[in-house]
């Protein structure tokens, strides 16, 4: 399940990891020109010859209904805007919650810093104190791993897919 509030580049993010898996290049182009995503993507990527990975984007004006989608999810990707230093606290609010849930106890968490090209990037203490990531990673047993990107750039998304692979691959 990819989470993340309004504008965190959710949609870009998975259109970078399609045409990644797809074509296998590591700057393959991309439209950039997303709109905020109403209701429910969803997306597959194969694993291998007998399986695929069933990827769910819920958007973030559906925040009150994210906790309905954990309950069969193999790992969260919950995609955060690191360049908009209004909506962090928000975004880490959003985060604990879904963390809280016993539906996804024990599950793997992928924080994607998303928009570290940004000229307004807000530094990396200042995302790791607001996200309070060292508890964030005791208290989900250390099975959060966090990763910075650019869904624009396609920066890092290699390592996004990767970790989405090996997640799935331990269902």
């Amino acid at each position: 399940v990819v989470l993340g509030i309004g504008g965190s580049g959710k949609s870009l993010v998975l259109r970078r990891l399609l045409a990644l898996h797809k074509t296998a290049n590591l700057d393959p182009h991309v439209d950039a020109d997303v709109v905020p995503s109403v209701g429910v993507d969803i997306n597959t990527f194969p694993i291998d010859k007998n399986r695929n990975m069933v990827c769910k984007e819920v958007g973030g004006a559906m925040m009150p209904l994210w906790p309905m989608y954990l309950k069969d999810c193999a790992g969260i990707v919950y995609v955060v805007d690191a360049s908009d230093s209004f909506q962090l606290g928000a975004s880490a609010a959003a985060l604990r919650h879904i963390l809280s849930l016993p539906a996804i106890r024990g599950k793997p968490v992928l924080l994607v810093l998303n928009k570290s090209d940004a000229p307004c990037l807000v530094s990396m203490e200042d995302l790791e104190a607001t996200f309070d990531i060292d508890s964030l990673r005791e208290e989900t047993g250390d099975t959060m791993v966090v990763i910075k990107t650019s869904a624009l750039s396609g920066e890092n998304i290699a390592k996004v897919l990767g970790w989405m692979k090996s997640i799935y691959r331990l269902v």
